[in-house]
């Protein structure tokens, strides 16, 4: 039993959240949304958004509830919509479902139509309510909030480094296997993991994918998954096309030079299953706006960047790096694989700022999550109504 009101927003809003993270696929470019309808304290319907062109969630759960829409209270991690796109005004069906509530998590984050909806469905004699685990919400968002609904691709750069900034221990002489060497524990790759699942493309160097042989996906999740259930695709930087092919993948993506087109290394990429992307170079590397435009061009949303240094360093000299996820292992290594130093000649000086959104331990490592943008401002511009967290008064007609 639920004390009150406010455990009980908490609960259903919390449900909704979870519908929106477990969907089959990744809804990009659109926002994943999720949707609960309450009556007498129980959900009677449920809904998540599953991309461009399907109906959106709260219409889901509505259309799952039907008559028992009549009196209950609408909870949706996002603003019910009150403009054409591909579908209908959200706000006109909530409006005819008969719903006396409705409480969302963040504002549609379009400065356009911002707060329109909820103007609507208040003005019409509906209580509304905002800013309910509106973190949570926003978080779900956050690439398509940052990009300007993906005017560009998301890139998130992870990096997973010891104490003393190292990214794995030097290599053996002696050494003989091929594999990945991993400075944190099994909990914090599960975190990256389902990171993954949210990202189109995972994205690594020449590099790494020649020491490591990483697979790239999701193999440690467990269901049921607080993520969607579809793998990205993969794929690695390779300027001149250095990297013997063979890859235990059954597609993926190499971003090379230009100049490579027609060479016999291109010919044997391809019979392996690999997809050539021919890029721009900067400084005899691919540069990595030439890449951005390349994947946008294939519908590629969203990009993890995984290493290894280098590329980590020319995207983030490129500044291009939207959300840098940060794994900090509690190990000294003294000596390994470093960050570029000076003397490297990274490509370009566009360096940006980055605020710190969060830091978690996860395990027995710890998590820092700094944002280009400032997550925490536009959470607070997302979560006002006329003020943070209370209701917008309807007005009676």
């Amino acid at each position: 039993m639920i004390a009150n009101l406010q455990e009980r927003d908490g609960h259903f809003m919390a449900e909704a959240l979870q519908l929106a993270r477990r969907i089959p696929n990744r809804p990009w470019p659109n926002p994943p949304v999720g949707a609960v309808v309450v009556r007498d304290g129980k959900i009677v319907g449920r809904g998540a958004h599953h991309g461009a062109g399907t109906p959106h969630a709260e219409i889901v759960a509505l259309n799952e509830a039907g008559k028992a829409a009549q009196g209950a209270t609408l909870y949706c991690s996002l603003e019910p919509c009150n403009h054409t796109g591909r579908t209908p005004p959200c706000a006109l069906a909530v409006l005819a479902s008969g719903v006396q509530r409705v409480v969302v998590g963040v504002r549609d984050p379009n400065p356009g139509v911002t707060g329109g909806g909820l103007r609507f469905l208040a003005e019409n004699g509906i209580a509304v309510t905002t800013g309910l685990l509106g973190e949570q919400a926003l978080e779900l968002i956050w690439p398509f909030v940052t990009t300007g609904a993906f005017a560009r691709p998301f890139v998130l750069l992870k990096t997973a480094t010891s104490l003393d900034g190292r990214f794995a221990p030097a290599s053996s002489p002696s050494a003989k296997t091929v594999g990945p060497v991993y400075l944190t524990q099994e909990e914090a790759r599960r975190d990256v993991q389902r990171l993954r699942r949210w990202m189109d493309l995972i994205l690594v160097g020449e590099g790494t994918l020649r020491s490591d042989r990483p697979h790239l996906n999701g193999r440690l999740l467990v269901e049921p998954y607080e993520c969607p259930r579809a793998e990205p695709a993969v794929g690695y930087a390779d300027s001149d096309l250095s990297h013997p092919a063979g890859w235990h993948q059954e597609h993926y993506y190499v971003f090379t030079s230009r100049s490579q087109v027609g060479h016999e290394a291109a010919r044997t990429v391809v019979a392996d299953g690999g997809e050539l992307v021919f890029c721009q170079e900067q400084d005899r590397h691919v540069d990595p706006l030439s890449l951005l435009a390349e994947a946008k061009a294939r519908n590629i949303h969203a990009i993890m960047v995984e290493g290894g240094p280098r590329l980590a360093a020319s995207f983030l000299a490129r500044g291009v790096v939207d959300r840098w996820v940060q794994y900090l292992a509690p190990v000294v290594l003294g000596n390994g694989v470093r960050w570029p130093q000076p003397e490297d000649h990274l490509p370009g000086e566009d360096l940006r700022e980055f605020r710190l959104t969060s830091h978690e331990r996860i395990g027995p490592d710890l998590r820092l999550v700094f944002d280009r943008d400032s997550f925490w401002a536009t959470l607070e511009q997302l979560t006002e109504a006329e003020t943070l967290n209370q209701q917008i008064s309807p007005r009676r007609h």
